[in-house]
């Protein structure tokens, strides 16, 4: 869950920007309608990235096929870089605390969003770009599932990423939805 809400915010990117070819690679390149779907927390993240540590993160995530869990990929970013490691557990564990805090109906949903997200996000990351109807299936999937959980199970979303729930109930996301999927 390292790159938990990155991956989210990464896979809405992805799948709402779809005429754009190419995945911003800088911050400061994201368009000012994405970066407030993006929490403060990861927003310094990603500020706090420097070149030398995306170049080690991409080279880590060519590798993502053998990664069995985000332990290995932590322990790899850690022989590589343990300054970018130690980045990378704080937003983990920031992440992993939120996931826990939500009721099991959530935490499962969150959980494969995540699953589908860092499994895209590593694909980009090692020059496998996913093609946009893979990004548009995977966005429609997850709006679709969203809108059948329980009350109960978007209210503990909406408590610990509400960022995450306004961008499920945005209006103008859901037009794009429309306008990209149908």
């Amino acid at each position: 869950m390292i790159r938990a809400t990155i991956i989210l915010a990464a896979v809405a990117a992805l799948a709402f920007s779809a005429p754009v070819p190419e995945v911003p690679e800088n911050y400061d390149d994201i368009p000012a309608e994405y970066k407030s779907l993006i929490p403060a927390e990861v927003s310094e993240h990603l500020k706090s990235i420097t070149p030398e540590e995306k170049a080690i993160l991409k080279e880590v995530a060519k590798g993502y096929k053998d990664f069995k869990s985000e332990d290995d990929f932590l322990n790899a970013l850690k022989e590589k870089s343990p300054t970018l490691h130690e980045k990378a557990s704080k937003l983990h564990q920031i992440v992993k605390d939120k996931v826990n805090a939500l009721n099991d109906e959530a935490k499962a949903f969150v959980k494969k969003a995540i699953a589908e997200g860092r499994k895209i996000h590593a694909q980009y990351l090692a020059g496998e770009k996913p093609s946009l109807d893979t990004l548009k299936t995977t966005a429609k999937t997850h709006i679709e599932a969203y809108k059948g959980l329980s009350q109960d199970a978007k209210d503990s979303i909406a408590k610990e990423f509400p960022i995450l729930t306004g961008f499920f109930k945005n209006e103008k996301v859901q037009a794009m939805v429309g306008q990209y999927l149908n």
